[in-house]
């Protein structure tokens, strides 16, 4: 079995000491050292922020293309979803 090493980098912050007390608190509440309690904490919080800045944004130039191309896009007969989405962008986009 071949082991990889892992690398590992240093993080020094300076905080007021309620905010380490709270956080020394909180950490025990969950039966865990302060390192590895901050470590889980920011990773979520990192994770959660990079999840919900990449969602795809669109300018309204963008917007209004996508919603003609649903619109007028052939087909016998738009399926619920697109009806959905075209009605919920005239009220929110086009009424402005």
């Amino acid at each position: 079995m071949t082991q990889h090493a892992t690398q590992t980098a240093r993080m020094d912050v300076r905080i007021p000491q309620a905010v380490k007390d709270t956080i020394d608190r909180a950490a025990a509440i969950q039966g865990r050292t302060r390192t590895d309690f901050l470590i889980t904490a920011t990773l979520e919080k990192a994770e959660e922020v990079i999840e919900k800045e990449t969602v795809i944004r669109l300018a309204l130039r963008d917007q209004v293309m996508l919603a003609k191309a649903l619109i007028e896009e052939k087909v016998k007969e738009p399926t619920p979803v697109i009806r959905k989405i075209v009605k919920g962008y005239a009220e929110t986009v086009i009424s402005q």
